[in-house]
């Protein structure tokens, strides 16, 4: 990962780093720090055609049903939902997506979005940190993007398999968080 995602980087597991024990307590920590006494909204983004880049879209529908705060799974394109995102009065985003990050596949990394505007690392067209911008900034929420790196991305195919066993263990731990 380049210096500069390294000190945008609040916290990074690599996926041969097992989900429970140590990895998985710093990882709530963290969340639970950001979280705290905040109004969130889970965004999901991602292409269910290509592979891993289907992540965020994925877990945002399997946590719909199974967290206690709003969910918005915004496909592969984040831009249409800035409104309902606006609306929902929320402090602070959780953005789930695949995004390039130079790791390995299904290492998790958890990465301020303000930090990023600069940097596209998303695997859309759009760069999301810019995406936000597009919010006034009385009622534009923090975020959070909660990214995993892609194994693959090819049209037709479905998630790898480091992927899909990062992405269960980050939906058991946000129904911990929100359930």
């Amino acid at each position: 990962m380049s210096s500069k995602l390294n000190r945008n980087a609040l916290w990074l597991a690599e996926s041969s780093t097992p989900w429970d024990g140590k990895n998985r307590a710093k990882l709530i920590e963290e969340l639970r720090g950001q979280v705290q006494d905040k109004k969130v909204l889970i965004l999901g983004i991602g292409n269910r055609l290509c592979g891993d880049d289907a992540f965020g879209s994925i877990l945002a529908e399997r946590l719909a049903k199974k967290v206690n705060i709003p969910v918005i799974d915004a496909g592969d394109v984040p831009e249409n939902y800035l409104g309902p995102v606006e609306a929902s009065g929320a402090d602070l985003v959780l953005v789930l997506d695949a995004a390039d990050l130079g790791t390995s596949p299904g290492d998790l990394s958890l990465l301020r979005m303000d930090r990023l505007q600069q940097v596209g690392l998303s695997t859309h067209a759009s760069n999301l940190g810019l995406v936000f911008q597009a919010i006034p900034e009385a009622t534009r929420p923090d975020a959070l993007l909660v990214a995993v790196q892609p194994g693959q991305t090819e049209t037709g195919r479905g998630l790898s398999r480091s992927v899909e066993r990062t992405m269960e263990g980050l939906e058991d731990l946000l129904v911990q968080l929100f359930g």
